[in-house]
């Protein structure tokens, strides 16, 4: 029997320059989160996409294979798209089109930073409430004018779009997700282990912890 088969699938978007922090902090939290909390029982099935299954390199720091492309990658239960050089996913007509399918499948949708932008394309964010990263919040505004972009939180839940503010702001938003999926027990203990200051409240709760890139 796959383990695997009864946890929630977390599946974390990719491209060529995409932020290292914005996809692995995010990617650590799910990975980390266990069952109650103190189990040894993943809590999340977390996996890696790209366009065409080939490596990408993360803000030219680091190359990463991923573990599927968009034509065998599973339905996505939590989808997390992070930012940076957002161009290569926005204009990418076949990641977009993935990405719109595997948005209206998801039962949450995680974006971190400029990762917004592509919800913004994908027309995900119209008459939501939004964030982005600080320097790119008239950007958002400018693509979804019907949405409500806001600036000095950290993660904004919508039920079931959640957007959170630049780069280390994304461990916040996994947390806030892994906390209402999984349950609070296991949100804490992975915010233990990666030694992050988080104070399990919601959504409002989440402003100026850990260092903004």
């Amino acid at each position: 029997m796959n383990e695997s088969a009864s946890r929630p699938t977390v599946i974390v978007a990719l491209w060529e320059g995409v932020e290292l922090l914005d996809w692995a902090g995010p990617f650590e939290v799910f990975a980390r989160a266990r069952v109650g909390g103190s189990s040894d029982e993943r809590a999340f099935d977390v996996r890696t996409v790209t366009t065409d299954g080939n490596a990408v390199r993360s803000q030219e720091l680091v190359s990463i294979t991923p573990d599927h492309s968009i034509d065998d990658c599973p339905r996505a239960d939590i989808l997390v798209i992070p930012g940076a050089n957002t161009h290569n996913a926005r204009d990418d007509e076949r990641f977009m089109a993935w990405a719109a399918k595997a948005c209206g499948e998801a039962g949450i949708v995680l974006s971190v930073c400029t990762g917004a932008l592509v919800l913004a394309d994908l027309g995900v964010l119209d008459g939501l409430r939004a964030t982005t990263h600080h320097l790119s919040l008239g950007i958002l505004r400018e693509l979804a004018p019907s949405c409500d972009v806001v600036e000095g939180e950290r993660v904004v839940d919508n039920g079931r779009i959640v957007t959170t503010a630049g780069v280390s702001a994304g461990i916040d938003g996994a947390l806030h997700v892994v906390a209402r999926t999984a349950g609070a027990a296991s949100a804490e203990a992975a915010a233990s282990i990666i030694e992050w200051e988080w104070d399990g409240e919601g959504a409002e709760g989440q402003r100026g912890r850990g260092a903004e890139g």
